[in-house]
């Protein structure tokens, strides 16, 4: 938050990779967990009004010692492991996230967290290339529907509620760090519409953590009895835009 202003449409989908990052790291999450961390973000972006797509990719690390790919643009399951690499990719904002970069040790040794990248229109092939000290990172994004392939699959159907209920608890946490940090002049910079509408929503709502650790926040109620509610449940103006649809 320090590096981008609430104007800049890339500061709160920032945000959401670098807090997945944080918890992976506290928690001693293991590093192979791309599509698990993709898809809790398209959901978390979901719930912020920000469409986002898991996408599978192809990255080559090129430096003056080596040149190594990772991923490929045909990945398929075999024992309930996926071969390939994914990413998500925000359409309307022509960025790429990377949020399990690290799992390769050549972006690991560089020690500069998740990868969040601009596609630049002139780019070779619609590759998305991003510089990293002395190391160019290049992605080249598979099919949509070589993607949608992928995740009709058992594991990834098998766990579509969880996602969903990561997702929605990133999008919890995030929007609580910027009710705390922000003044409301800032939020009202804030070009995602439902993202600010949420920040005002629980500026001052108390949390409620869950026995299974979910996000919640306690509303108030004519009654004086608080009543306990997820985020998407918190009432917002008729004007906030929707929900997004994630992979789409």
């Amino acid at each position: 938050m320090a590096y981008l202003a609430p104007s800049d449409p890339m500061q709160i989908p920032s945000l959401l990779p670098l807090f997945i990052d944080m918890v992976a790291a506290e928690y001693l999450l293991p590093p192979e967990r791309c599509l698990d961390d993709c898809m809790t973000l398209v959901h978390a972006y979901a719930h912020l009004g920000i469409p986002a797509q898991v996408r599978a990719a192809e990255i080559t690390i090129a430096s003056a010692k080596a040149r190594v790919t990772h991923g490929n643009l045909t990945p398929h399951w075999e024992d309930n492991m996926i071969h390939g690499h994914t990413v998500v990719w925000l359409p309307t904002l022509g960025h790429l996230i990377d949020v399990t970069a690290e799992q390769f040790s050549e972006i690991a040794d560089l020690d500069e967290g998740p990868v969040i990248a601009a596609h630049i229109s002139d780019s070779a092939g619609g590759r998305i290339q991003v510089r990293r000290k002395n190391v160019l990172l290049t992605y080249t994004l598979a099919p949509l529907e070589t993607t949608f392939a992928l995740l009709d699959h058992p594991v990834p159907r098998a766990d579509a509620t969880e996602y969903r209920r990561r997702g929605i608890n990133v999008a919890s946490a995030v929007v609580t760090i910027l009710a705390d940090s922000l003044s409301q002049e800032r939020v009202r910079l804030i070009p995602h519409r439902r993202a600010a509408a949420l920040v005002e929503a629980v500026r001052g709502l108390p949390e409620y953590p869950t026995p299974t650790n979910d996000r919640r926040f306690l509303l108030p109620c004519p009654d004086g009895e608080p009543v306990v509610v997820r985020l998407d449940q918190i009432p917002l103006p008729m004007v906030t835009h929707p929900v997004a649809e994630p992979n789409r």
